[in-house]
């Protein structure tokens, strides 16, 4: 997530990233955060966190290196497994995060009934991810 916002991945560790991922690891960054603060209000710190640990969970077991990301108050952290995450093939890499945001999507869709959903898909449509 941004550095203002969570200490986390930082502009420091997206650039030691190697080529494609560095940008990857980047875009996935920048949405999860745009989501993250669409839903927080609405849902509560605990409702997220909860969301995104068992969305992330579910990407974990087909894509184990995904466990290198860690949810903490202000959103996902990447610093810890920026090394891992980066040193994945990219559309491997691609891929495992396409699934995370799904998962996140789809947990969020059976807990609102699809509003949540919609409205951020709205929101978010702006951020190119491929």
């Amino acid at each position: 997530m941004n550095e203002e916002k969570n200490s986390s991945a930082g502009t420091a560790y997206l650039k030691s990233a190697s080529g494609d991922s560095g940008k990857i690891i980047e875009i996935y960054d920048d949405l999860l955060q745009t989501v993250w603060d669409k839903i927080l209000p609405t849902l509560g710190i605990v409702t997220v966190m909860t969301i995104t640990e068992r969305a992330i969970a579910k990407t974990e077991k087909k894509y184990s290196f995904m466990g290198a990301l860690k949810v903490t108050e202000k959103g996902i952290a990447f610093t810890d497994g920026i090394t891992l995450l980066s040193s994945q093939n990219d559309e491997n890499l691609k891929n495992a995060f396409k699934v995370v945001v799904c998962n996140l999507f789809d947990i969020l869709a059976k807990l609102t009934g699809n509003i949540l959903v919609n409205q951020l898909m709205r929101e978010v449509e702006g951020i190119e991810i491929d």
